[in-house]
C-alpha cells in the first residue's frame, strides 16, 4: 500500500502517541519488539516496502543483515531498485543513541562503502530506537569514535516525527530518497552533501587507511620499523621492510576475519595475549606468546600468510607497539569494516604502500620512495573501471566460449608485473561470477554440491573448495618486488574468503579436514619478467648478481603452461620507468633480446613484446600503458613491431587524468593471436564522465587500417581524417626537409638561477664591467612567446662564449681563472649560485656550467619561435637575436610565408594528431613533431603560386603590424578594434592555406572541427 503525505502524517502521529503512552514499559522491550512495533511501521508509512512483498531478492528494499553474537553488522540495508542507499541499526530504548560505540558501529559500516561501486555506496547511516533518531553523514572521516557525534545531520526525538513531519517526509519518504540519492534535487543528499563540502572535508577510506599505515610520523610502518631497528641494530632496511609488511599483512587478514564474522574473533584473542605478555618498554615476548594462534591459523588457512617466516623469526618488536596497531584495527576503534570494504580497495592502498621502503642507517629509520617510483613521478594505480574493462575484453571473451566449469578451469591468466594484484583480483572476480551464472542456469545435480549452494534468499554462492580450485588453476603472476608478491598472494587469499556462508569454515575444518586457502607460491612468483637466465651468458653469476637481477625462466617456472603453448590471457599495468632501473647491463641484453628495443624506452615497451610471446595461439593480451609510444621516437621500433601483430583495439585517453596524482597519460592496447584482419578498433576518449567504459567504447569507436600507419608516428585517425592526412602529404613536403633540418630545441642552461637574469641585474653587471655586455643576451621562456606578437626583452641570458669551460682548460680552477679575468663581473655574479649547486650535487669540485650548444648562432639570426608545450599554434617571428629556453623550439629561417602557414589551422590539425598530449588540452610542439608538419612548397615558375606566396607574405606582414599596434594601444577601444582586424586577417590566412592545399568543403570541416 502507498500512503499519501496526509495519510502518513496521521498514521505516524498515532504511532508516536502509542510510543508515548507506553514509553516507561518500553525501556525493557527487546530490540525485535521495537523494530517490529515502531521502526518498521515508521518506514512503512514513509512508503518503504519493509516486508519486501512481491520483490525479487535483488530488489529487496529492507535487507536484514545476518550477524553473530557480537553484532558487528548493522541490522538493515535500505535499498531502492537494487541500489543500496542507507544503512540502519536499531537498538533497545534503554541505550543512549549518542553513545560513540553504537554510532561508530553503524558509521564505520557506511563509511567503508565510500570506495565501492555506486550501487553499493551508502552516504548516510541511521541509528534509532524510535525514541531517538540520528542520521550520520558517513562520507566524512572519523579517526576516533568520539568524532562521529560531530557528523549528525539529524538528531531527533520521537516528538519530531510529528512536529517536523514535512521535513521527515522530504528527507526519508521512499520516492523522495530514490530521486534525491540519484539526482540530488532535494533531501539528504542535496542538503548535506554539497560539492563544496565534498571537496573540502571528505577523505575516502583508501586514502585514510593508507595514511594510518604509512604516515611518516605516526603510521604503523614507521612505528614498527623504528622499534625493530632499536631492538635489532644489525637489521638492515630490506629485512625490516619485509618483516613490517608481513606483520601488517597478518594483522589486516585477522581483522578481515573478525569483521566478516566468518571465524572466531582472532583479533580480540591476539590483543588479549599481547596484553598478558606485558606492556613495559622492554617486553618483546608477544610473538612467541602468539605463536599458537599463528600456527592454528596457518594449519587451517594454509596459504602463505601465517607460514613460519625467517623475516619475523629474526627480529623482535615490542609488545607495546604491536598492541597499538592491534588496538587501532579492532572494530570499536577502526572506521574500516572489511565486511563491506572491497578487497580491491586494499590493492589501491597497498600499491602506494609498496612504492615506499624502509631505509636504515646506524641511528636512523626513514620511509622513502623507491628511486624508480620517484623518477616515474609516483605510483600509477589502475582505476577499477580500467581493470574491469580489460578483464572483460580478454578473459571475458574466452569465458563466453566455455561450456562447463571444466572448460573454464583450463584458462590461464597472467599478470607479469602484478604489483598489488589488482588485475588478478579482477580476473578472479570475473571467474567467480561466470561460475555463479553457470550454476544458476544449470547446476542442480548432486555432483555440484561441493561447488555451490544457494543462500537463504536463493542466490548462488560458490563453496570455499571451488574458490580454492579457481585460485589455484587459473591465476598466475610475477613481480620483481618480493613485497608485491606477498601482497598479491594476500589480496587473492582475502578475496577467496568473501561471501562465505556461516559455519562453512567450521565445516571445512571438522568434516573435510580441509585447509581453506591454497598455497600460492607456485602461482605468484618473485622474479624479473623481462630477463631470463641467459642474461649472464656463460659466466656463472654471483649470489649478489642473482639477487639484484632476479632472472626468471618462464619455461621452467611455469613449465606445464609453457609446454602447452603459453597463457590464454596476459593483462596488466607494467612499470612506466626507464630501463636503467634494471641495471647497467640491461640495455645491451634488451638490444639482443627484444625487437622493440630503443635506448630511451620505458620498460613497458619490453613488457608488451614479452607478454605477447607468452600467449598461446588463441590468447588475448591487454595492457594499460603510457600513450607516448604512439608518437615518441623511442616508440618507433614498437610501432613497427605492432604492425606485424594482430591489433584488436587501442583506446586512447589523450591527456585525461586517468591516474590520480600522476602526469602520465595512458591508452589501452589489446592484441590477439587469432585475429586475422588488418583493421582494428580505435576509441579516442574525450571525457571520463561516463557510467560504463564498455558502453562508451561501443558508441565511439571506429576502424583504423594497420597498413595505413606510419612508423614515424601513429595519429589513429579515422578513415576520413586519414584520407586528409594522405592528401596533405601528397601536396607538401615535411617541415624538416623544407627548412633543411634547421629545427632546434631551446637552450637548457643547467642552472637558471645563475645564468638567467632580469633587467636590473643586467644593468648592474654592465656598470660593474663593460665586458659583461658581450655575454648578456635577450632571453625568452616558453610563456613569453605569443602568437604573432613581438618579443619583449625583460629577461636575459648570461651566455659565456664557447670554450671557457674545461674545453678551454682541463682544470675547473683554470677555467674559473679565465672567466674571472675576461668577465670579472659575470664571474662574481655566477660564483655564489654555482657554489650552492656544487654543494647540492654532492660532487665535490664539479663546476656547474652553461650546457654546451652547437647552434648558438641560430639564435642571432631571424627565426620562428614556438613554445614547446601549448594548446594551439603560437609561433612568433624574431629578427632581434633573442635566445630562448628549453621550453621553446626554434625554426632557423627568415620566411614569412612559412610563418603564416605554421600559424594556420592545417598544420595544427596534423600537430594535434601526431604530438604527445599534456593535461589541459596542451600539445608538445617539439622538433620531433615539428619536422613532420606538411608544408606546401611554392613553384615560383608558376605565376598563380607565386601570387599566392606574395599574398601570404602581405597578410603575415599585416598581422605582425596589427599585433605591434595592439601591444601599444592606450585604450580598450583601440584594443577591440585591433582584435577585430586580427581576427579578420587570421581568417583570410586560413582561407588562403585551404586554397594552397586544395581542400574541399568537407575536408575544411574536418580541420575546423578538430582545431
Amino acid at each position: 500500500m502507498t500512503y499519501t503525505k496526509e495519510e502518513a502524517r496521521i498514521r505516524i502521529a498515532k504511532l508516536v502517541e502509542d510510543f508515548r503512552a507506553h514509553e516507561a514499559t518500553l525501556e525493557k522491550a527487546t530490540e525485535a519488539q521495537i523494530e517490529n512495533n515502531f521502526i518498521r511501521p515508521l518506514f512503512r508509512y514513509l512508503n518503504w516496502n519493509t516486508e519486501n512483498e512481491g520483490l525479487s531478492h535483488a530488489h529487496y528494499e529492507f535487507k536484514v543483515q545476518v550477524t553473530n553474537k557480537k553484532g558487528l553488522r548493522p541490522d538493515y540495508i535500505l535499498s531502492l531498485e537494487g541500489r543500496d542507499v542507507l544503512v540502519m541499526d536499531a537498538k533497545q530504548v534503554k541505550y543512549s543513541m549518542k553513545d560513540p560505540r553504537w554510532l561508530y558501529q553503524v558509521y564505520s559500516y557506511a563509511y567503508s562503502t565510500q570506495n565501492s561501486k555506486p550501487s553499493e555506496k551508502m552516504d548516510f547511516a541511521i541509528l534509532t530506537d524510535f525514541q531517538e533518531f540520528i542520521v550520520l553523514d558517513c562520507t566524512l572521516f572519523a579517526a576516533k569514535p568520539e568524532a562521529v557525534n560531530n557528523f549528525r545531520v539529524l538528531d531527533w526525538t520521537y516528538n519530531d516525527y510529528v512536529e517536523k513531519f514535512d521535513e521527515l517526509w522530504e528527507l526519508l519518504e521512499r520516492n523522495n530518497v530514490m530521486n534525491d540519492s540519484k539526482e540530488r534535487k532535494s533531501g539528504l543528499w542535496s542538503r548535506y552533501l554539497s560539492p563544496q563540502k565534498v571537496k573540502a572535508n571528505r577523505v575516502s577510506p583508501d586514502k585514510a587507511f593508507l595514511a594510518e599505515m604509512d604516515d611518516e610520523k605516526s603510521g604503523w610502518r614507521v612505528l614498527l620499523a623504528k622499534d625493530m631497528k632499536k631492538r635489532n641494530p644489525s637489521a638492515d632496511g630490506e629485512l625490516i621492510t619485509a618483516a613490517v609488511q608481513l606483520l601488517i599483512d597478518r594483522l589486516i587478514f585477522i581483522k578481515a576475519l573478525s569483521d566478516r564474522e566468518v571465524d572466531r574473533d582472532y583479533l580480540g584473542e591476539l590483543a588479549d595475549v599481547v596484553k598478558q605478555s606485558g606492556l613495559s618498554d622492554d617486553d618483546t615476548s608477544w610473538f612467541k606468546a602468539c605463536k599458537s594462534i599463528f600456527d592454528e591459523l596457518n594449519n587451517f588457512y594454509n596459504g602463505s600468510i601465517f607460514a613460519p617466516r625467517p623475516e619475523l623469526e629474526n627480529v623482535t618488536v615490542s609488545n607495546k607497539v604491536v598492541q597499538s596497531v592491534i588496538t587501532d584495527l579492532q572494530p570499536e576503534n577502526s572506521p574500516y569494516n572489511f565486511a563491506v570494504l572491497p578487497v580491491e580497495i586494499l590493492g589501491t592502498i597497498y600499491e602506494r604502500f609498496l612504492g615506499r621502503v624502509v631505509r636504515t642507517t646506524e641511528k636512523q629509520v626513514k620511509i622513502e620512495e623507491k628511486p624508480e617510483v620517484r623518477k616515474a613521478g609516483g605510483v600509477y594505480y589502475t582505476p577499477q573501471y580500467i581493470v574491469d574493462y580489460i578483464v572483460a575484453n580478454t578473459l571475458g571473451k574466452l569465458l563466453e566460449d566455455c561450456k562447463t566449469p571444466a572448460d573454464a578451469a583450463k584458462l590461464k591468466v597472467l599478470d607479469p608485473s602484478c604489483g598489488s594484484g589488482s588485475f588478478l583480483l579482477g580476473a578472479y572476480d570475473k571467474l567467480i561470477e561466470w561460475h555463479k551464472g553457470y550454476f544458476a542456469r544449470a547446476g542442480k545435480e548432486k555432483r555440484d554440491r561441493e561447488s555451490f549452494y544457494r543462500d537463504e534468499s536463493g542466490q548462488v554462492r560458490l563453496t570455499a573448495k571451488l574458490k580454492r580450485e579457481i585460485l589455484k588453476n587459473n591465476l598466475f603472476g610475477v613481480d620483481i618486488d618480493p613485497q608485491a608478491v606477498e601482497v598479491t598472494r594476500f589480496s587473492l587469499s582475502l578475496k577467496a574468503l568473501e561471501d562465505l556462508r556461516e559455519g562453512e569454515l567450521t565445516e571445512e575444518r571438522t568434516l573435510f579436514h580441509q585447509t581453506v586457502l591454497p598455497d600460492l607460491s607456485q602461482n605468484i612468483k618473485n622474479g624479473n619478467s623481462l630477463v631470463s637466465t641467459d642474461y649472464f651468458g656463460l659466466i656463472a653469476p654471483t649470489a649478489d648478481e642473482l639477487k639484484e637481477v632476479k632472472p626468471f625462466n618462464w619455461k621452467t617456472e611455469f613449465k606445464e603452461i609453457m609446454a602447452n603453448g603459453g597463457f590464454d590471457v596476459v593483462v596488466g599495468n607494467p612499470p612506466y620507468v626507464r630501463q636503467e632501473t634494471l641495471g647497467e647491463n640491461f640495455k645491451s641484453y634488451a638490444q639482443k633480446s627484444y625487437s622493440v628495443y630503443a635506448g630511451t624506452a620505458d620498460l613497458y615497451v619490453y613488457f608488451i613484446e614479452q607478454s605477447h610471446r607468452l600467449l598461446n595461439e588463441n590468447g588475448f593480451f591487454s595492457f594499460i600503458v603510457a600513450n607516448k609510444w604512439m608518437r615518441a621516437n623511442y616508440g618507433q621500433s614498437l610501432r613497427r613491431w605492432l604492425k606485424q601483430q594482430q591489433i584488436e583495439e587501442i583506446t586512447d585517453f589523450g591527456d585525461l587524468p586517468v591516474f590520480e596524482s600522476a602526469t602520465t597519460y595512458p591508452c589501452i592496447l589489446r592484441l590477439s593471436k587469432k585475429t586475422s584482419t588488418a583493421k582494428f578498433n580505435v576509441t579516442q576518449v574525450k571525457s571520463l564522465d561516463f557510467q560504463d567504459l564498455n558502453e562508451y567504447v561501443r558508441t565511439n569507436q571506429y576502424h583504423v587500417d594497420q597498413t595505413s600507419l606510419s612508423d614515424s608516428g601513429w595519429s589513429l585517425a579515422n578513415e576520413s581524417r586519414q584520407a586528409l592526412f594522405e592528401k596533405l602529404q601528397s601536396v607538401s613536403v615535411p617541415l624538416g626537409k623544407y627548412v633543411n633540418g634547421r629545427i632546434f630545441y631551446g637552450i637548457k642552461t643547467g642552472l637558471n638561477e645563475a645564468f638567467v637574469i632580469d633587467k636590473e641585474t643586467k644593468t648592474r653587471l654592465i656598470s660593474e664591467h663593460a665586458s659583461s655586455q658581450e655575454v648578456i643576451k635577450p632571453f625568452l621562456a616558453g610563456r613569453d612567446v605569443k602568437r604573432y606578437s613581438p618579443p619583449k626583452d625583460e629577461t636575459f641570458l648570461i651566455l659565456i662564449p664557447r670554450g671557457w669551460t674545461r674545453e678551454k682548460s682541463n682544470n675547473a680552477r683554470d677555467a674559473w681563472i679565465w672567466l674571472s679575468k675576461n668577465y670579472p663581473a659575470i664571474a662574481s655574479h655566477v660564483k655564489p649560485f654555482t657554489d650552492k649547486a656544487i654543494k647540492r650535487s654532492d660532487q665535490g669540485e664539479y663546476w656547474w656550467e652553461l650546457r654546451a650548444c652547437d647552434y648558438y648562432d641560430e639564435f642571432e639570426k631571424p627565426k620562428i619561435i614556438v613554445p614547446a608545450i601549448v594548446q594551439r599554434a603560437s609561433y612568433a617571428f624574431d629578427q632581434s637575436g633573442f635566445y630562448s629556453n628549453d621550453k621553446t623550439s626554434i625554426i632557423g629561417v627568415d620566411d614569412l610565408y612559412l610563418f603564416g602557414i605554421l600559424n594556420s589551422k592545417v598544420p595544427d590539425f596534423v600537430m594535434h594528431s601526431i604530438s604527445s598530449t599534456k593535461q589541459g588540452g596542451y600539445f608538445e610542439y617539439k622538433p620531433m613533431y615539428l619536422e613532420q608538419l606538411p608544408i606546401r612548397a611554392i613553384d615560383f615558375n608558376n605565376p598563380a603560386e607565386k601570387s599566392q606566396h606574395e599574398k601570404m607574405v602581405a597578410l603575415v606582414s599585416q598581422m605582425l603590424e596589427l599585433h605591434k599596434s595592439k601591444a601599444g594601444a592606450k585604450t580598450q577601444s583601440e584594443v577591440d578594434v585591433y582584435e577585430r582586424q586580427i581576427k579578420s586577417v587570421d581568417e583570410a590566412i586560413d582561407r588562403l592555406v585551404y586554397e594552397l592545399y586544395g581542400l574541399t568543403p568537407e575536408e575544411i570541416n574536418i580541420v575546423e572541427n578538430q582545431t
